[in-house]
């Protein structure tokens, strides 16, 4: 009898463990689903702005489902300030102020208290993920030159990508606006791990800024 009992748990426990990637990437693909940005307008967004947001390093770690049921059941809507759209690889995601559990399971988040589109270095961290059509899944599969949009529903700003780097995860200049300053002009950096957080290592692409246009030229994010 004990031995049957054991062998159902195992079995249960194994269909978990089966399962569990499965459900993790469909929580993301629900919640990627519900958030558009065509539902949010340009004064929802610069109110987000202003509001403060949560910026906690710790939080850029591999994700499991309990991290996924954490951040979704905390998502705050009201924190989207933008879109970022990447089209060679097809990533199309919501920008959310702060870096938190929450706002890493659905977009990509914003990694300063005070940054700005268009200005200085403009940076973002997203999840790295063995799905590359989630969140920053295929980020390490840009290539010099990609085109690199993001938006607050006033501007359309375009990148251009100039370099691709692995760094320790304690490279925290990064993320300064001193990168820019050397660059000569603003730039975006896109973080995610390399990988996977256990290896200490950091995936960033670096884009310049090469156009910026009114949002009502919205051919220009297709």
């Amino acid at each position: 009898m004990l031995k049957k009992i054991v062998a159902t748990i195992l079995i249960i426990i194994g269909i978990i463990l089966i399962l569990t990637p499965f459900l993790t990437e469909q929580i993301i693909k629900y919640y990627n689903k519900n958030i558009s940005i065509d539902e949010i307008s340009m004064e929802n967004i610069e109110a987000n702005d202003k509001l403060e947001g949560e910026f906690d390093f710790s939080s850029v770690e591999d994700v499991d489902i309990r991290s996924i049921i954490n951040g979704t059941m905390n998502f705050d809507k009201n924190l989207v300030v933008g879109v970022l759209i990447i089209p060679d690889l097809n990533i199309n995601l919501p920008i959310l102020k702060g870096l938190n559990d929450s706002n890493l399971m659905v977009g990509a988040a914003t990694m300063k208290p005070e940054q700005s589109m268009g200005e200085g270095n403009y940076t973002l961290a997203g999840h790295h993920m063995k799905n590359k059509e989630l969140l920053f899944g295929s980020l390490m599969d840009i290539q010099v030159g990609s085109k690199v949009i993001i938006s607050d529903k006033k501007n359309i700003y375009e990148y251009k990508i100039y370099d691709t780097v692995v760094v320790p995860d304690t490279a925290m200049d990064m993320i300064e606006d001193e990168k820019a300053e050397k660059k000569g002009k603003p730039i975006i950096s896109l973080m995610t791990c390399y990988h996977s957080s256990r290896t200490g290592k950091r995936f960033f692409a670096l884009g310049e800024l090469v156009n910026k246009y009114p949002f009502e030229d919205n051919n220009a994010i297709n």
